[in-house]
């Protein structure tokens, strides 16, 4: 193994995005990625959709880096490098060889190879370079949406931790969680690679939405 425990700096690259370390300087570009409110809707962490939330979500995030919590990346798009979001392991359990990731992205790349990409790109390095037997994610009870893009990943549905988190709005959240493990890398890596082996022309044009 190459890795080093899920330590920065860490940059992965693919044919449709590179994750790069995520820094202070990315803040203006991840408000314009984060303006939709939708994006926060069921997320623990945020909103970002105003320079002070994006601050304190990008300050709260490299702290925890500097305590080996977290390793978050920026998810730059090619061509032109756009800012699309942040992608983040957590859940770094060195001993037990697991690790969770989390991400936010901009609802341009929604259904598209970039949310495909960023999620081989980080299974690729956790399994083949870290050395992890179990990849983990969850995901809020009601966002269906997400339920849906993690089993395309061929991760496996374990079952419903009930009103474990508690909102910034008061409510608890309750989190069905994912899993995919070592041995099931192998058919995972090669359906994703296989379906982003599809053509794209890249996001389509939305409406302007009420909030812009």
């Amino acid at each position: 193994m190459t890795g080093n425990g899920f330590h920065p700096p860490v940059e992965l690259s693919g044919r449709w995005v590179r994750l790069v370390p995520l820094a202070k300087e990315h803040i203006p570009d991840l408000v314009r990625a984060g303006r939709d409110p939708e994006i926060w809707r069921f997320l623990r962490i945020g909103p970002g959709r105003t320079t002070e939330e994006m601050t304190a979500l990008v300050e709260y995030h490299l702290r925890e880096q500097a305590k080996g919590e977290v390793l978050p990346f920026t998810i730059l798009v090619r061509p032109g490098d756009r800012v699309a979001g942040i992608i983040r392991y957590l859940e770094i359990d060195r001993e037990n060889h697991s690790v969770e990731i989390g991400t936010w992205l901009d609802p341009d790349f929604w259904r598209s190879p970039i949310n495909t990409e960023v999620k081989l790109l980080t299974m690729r390095y956790a399994f083949e370079e870290e050395g992890v037997h179990r990849f983990q994610l969850k995901t809020d009870v009601r966002n269906l949406r997400s339920q849906r893009a993690i089993e395309r990943l061929g991760a496996q549905r374990e079952g419903t931790l009930r009103e474990h988190i508690h909102r910034p709005d008061g409510a608890y959240r309750s989190s069905i969680y994912y899993s995919l493990l070592e041995p099931e890398w192998p058919a995972a890596r090669a359906r994703l690679e296989a379906m982003l082996a599809r053509p794209w022309t890249g996001p389509a044009e939305r409406p302007a939405p009420w909030w812009a």
